[in-house]
């Protein structure tokens, strides 16, 4: 039994090895020569199975012949677009989504589906009466063919776009007209910044189909309401529109300590007469730069007003500075007329142009200009002499070339 055994798996061995490829590859080039022969009568009964589970009415000559590959891939195409062209002309028979009836499209795709399941029960039932139960599984072209078109997954993918734009975005469009689902936000109708005022009953109600319970709804609303200012309300209670007690009540409710309450409703008047200090000492401080008082006459003044000593002592050296300093001076326009008019000399003029800045020959040219523009040219002369006398001088003294003479001494 054992060298029997050993024996039979030698012989299976070899007939594996040697006889079995041979057999396998001969088998499949006669399945495969079957396809090809039989594939254009493949895609003739496809065409049947489609008119008899669509209602269509394809011819079927209509289809390229041929055993080759592109024979073979056009046949494919053209069944699948009879397919594609037959729901889109089911669901939509217009061009605009605009105008399709969403529900209707969804109603006869789903009928199609349905009739699509029985008719392959059909065609299976009426394959095994016709053959006498001979072909059980006819139904199985029904199945593979519904397998292929709507009820798997690839299937599901490649009509995903159709189904979306023509069932489902006009059905949601026309859901939308009918029930109109959509509802304010609290982001909406809770707005301290909206200038309207929506209707109280609409808020609590689209906030309620948010989950929100009646009496938060209440409670949301009242913390964004428009609320008045501390100075509003001071404003009221000082022009006795309200009394202390109801101002009192209202910051508290703005959510403010009562102990605080009474130093807030001070505040606004703090700030007002805050503003009327500022005011004054910017007056006193003008008296003393204009020499109407003394340092020390504003120092003893401001000693009455509410205010810190070092606020006080900045003050103090601020008006000091400015009294020992006055900023206003002669504008150049008001020195040349005094000039013109006589008020001033040739050497007041020098004075004052020194006192506001100008030095050197910015000096002494501007003193020029303004004795040419009164025609004084004799005199202007003598100024851009004196000032050119000092120019070699001092480029004698470094040893430099002596600079030519203004055109003004040749004139």
């Amino acid at each position: 039994m054992v060298v029997l055994g050993g024996v039979l798996g030698e012989v299976l061995l070899w007939l594996f090895q040697n006889i079995l490829p041979e057999i396998a590859t001969a088998g499949l080039d006669y399945i495969d020569a079957f396809r090809k022969t039989i594939d254009p009568q493949v895609a003739n009964v496809s065409v049947g199975v489609l008119n008899e589970l669509l209602g269509t009415q394809y011819n079927i000559p209509d289809l390229p012949a041929g055993e080759d590959v592109d024979a073979h891939i056009a046949r494919a195409g053209r069944i699948g677009r009879m397919f594609i062209d037959t729901i889109t002309q089911e669901i939509a028979p217009g061009d605009n989504i605009e105008d399709i009836d969403g529900r209707t499209g969804a109603a006869q795709f789903a009928g199609m589906i349905i009739n699509f399941g029985v008719a392959t029960a059909l065609l299976g039932l009426a394959g095994e009466l016709s053959s006498a139960g001979l072909f059980k599984d006819f139904r199985l072209i029904g199945e593979q063919v519904s397998s292929g078109l709507g009820l798997s997954k690839q299937m599901r993918i490649a009509i995903k776009p159709l189904m979306k734009t023509l069932v489902a975005t006009p059905f949601q469009w026309q859901l939308n007209r009918e029930f109109h689902p959509q509802r304010f936000t609290p982001a909406d109708v809770i707005n301290p910044f909206a200038q309207t005022i929506m209707d109280h009953d609409l808020i609590v109600k689209d906030l309620e189909l948010q989950g929100w319970s009646a009496d938060r709804a209440e409670q949301l609303i009242k913390l964004h309401q428009k609320r008045l200012t501390v100075d509003e309300v001071e404003l009221l209670r000082r022009w006795g529109f309200w009394t202390d007690e109801v101002a009192r009540e209202y910051v508290k409710n703005l959510g403010w300590p009562e102990e605080l309450v009474e130093r807030l409703l001070a505040m606004p008047e703090l700030k007002r007469m805050d503003a009327r200090i500022l005011r004054l000492l910017d007056a006193l401080e003008e008296n003393v730069v204009l020499g109407h008082m003394t340092v020390d006459e504003f120092v003893a003044f401001i000693k009455t007003l509410p205010i810190t000593e070092d606020e006080r002592a900045i003050i103090q050296a601020t008006v000091t500075a400015k009294q020992r300093a006055p900023h206003k001076s002669l504008t150049l326009a008001e020195m040349q007329t005094a000039f013109e008019e006589g008020l001033i000399n040739l050497d007041d003029l020098h004075a004052l142009l020194e006192k506001r800045g100008y030095t050197g020959d910015e000096e002494l040219i501007l003193a020029t200009l303004t004795l040419l523009k009164f025609a004084r040219l004799e005199e202007a002369k003598k100024v851009a002499q004196f000032a050119y006398d000092k120019k070699v001088a001092a480029a004698k003294a470094k040893n430099l070339p002596v600079p030519p003479a203004p055109a003004i001494l040749s004139a």
